[in-house]
């Protein structure tokens, strides 16, 4: 497997390192370093005076130097790490806006993987949930986020399953990728009907072992909580340390409830999410 990992210096992105490495390690396979340069926010035309032209180059010559230090310093640091792991790592650095160029670069990869909290534009905002939500609702491939400080958890993982078109495509993709190796697997299902969960939940174990050869329990969960409070309950109750999502669904309902529910898990998790839209 080939993981695309996005690097700008945050904590959040060190996380995610921990977890590539560890993932490299357990399943053989290579890391990419992708860091961008984000040139057209930080040149970004303004309108100044006559005599603030020349002030205004030369502060976005230095902008952009120290934007390509800076991502020069967090590639050779990600491959210092990588052989210490003793890791296969290589390095890209990218100019551009940050979700096109992730979206762009991604397809040449198996999975993207990026911290929760990550932010490509930090020379010209504080925040930059632009990126990742446009990532994820246009990527069409798998991707793994990492919060930050990730919780100590078992090698566990549970998968979200609702026998839905979405759900059953990140239960195959996950399964394929090779991640399931060597964990054990739960299947979960919310329903307020317990019987009816854990039928579900039974037809995506089965799914995987028919598929993938893969072992997995059904998991019924029925609950007061809302959806994604329920699911992170049982997430901690099994020690996963993953959490499997599909994403949105073609029902303009289905779309928005399960929407709200990965949006909600993403915020809360304590563990990566592997999510496939």
């Amino acid at each position: 497997m080939d993981i695309l990992i996005c690097l700008e210096g945050s904590v959040s992105s060190a996380s995610a390192i921990g977890v590539a490495l560890a993932i490299a390690r357990s399943i053989r396979a290579s890391l990419v370093g992708l860091a961008i340069v984000d040139e057209p926010d930080i040149v970004a035309g303004a309108a100044t005076s006559i005599g603030g032209a020349s002030y205004r180059k030369d502060r976005d010559t230095a902008l952009l130097e120290d934007a390509h230090a800076r991502a020069r310093e967090w590639l050779e640091g990600f491959i210092a790490l990588g052989r210490a792991a003793g890791v296969s790592v290589r390095t890209l650095e990218l100019v551009g806006r940050p979700a096109e160029t992730i979206l762009q670069e991604m397809q040449q990869h198996d999975v993207l993987l990026f911290g929760r909290d990550v932010n490509f534009r930090f020379e010209t905002q504080e925040h930059d949930n632009y990126t990742r939500d446009r990532i994820l609702r246009r990527a069409g491939k798998p991707i793994i986020i990492v919060p930050e400080n990730p919780a100590p958890a078992g090698s566990g993982v549970m998968i979200m399953y609702d026998g839905s078109t979405a759900a059953t495509r990140a239960l195959r993709s996950f399964a394929a990728s090779g991640l399931a190796r060597a964990r054990r697997i739960h299947v979960a299902t919310v329903d307020d009907d317990g019987s009816n969960a854990f039928e579900i939940a039974r037809q995506g174990c089965h799914l995987l072992r028919s598929e993938f050869g893969i072992v997995a329990e059904p998991e019924n969960v029925v609950s007061a909580e809302s959806i994604a409070d329920a699911l992170l309950a049982r997430r901690a109750k099994l020690d996963a340390g993953m959490i499997v999502l599909g994403g949105y669904i073609p029902s303009p309902l289905a779309r928005l409830v399960w929407g709200s529910v990965t949006h909600a898990i993403l915020q809360s998790t304590v563990v990566p999410v592997f999510l496939h839209y």
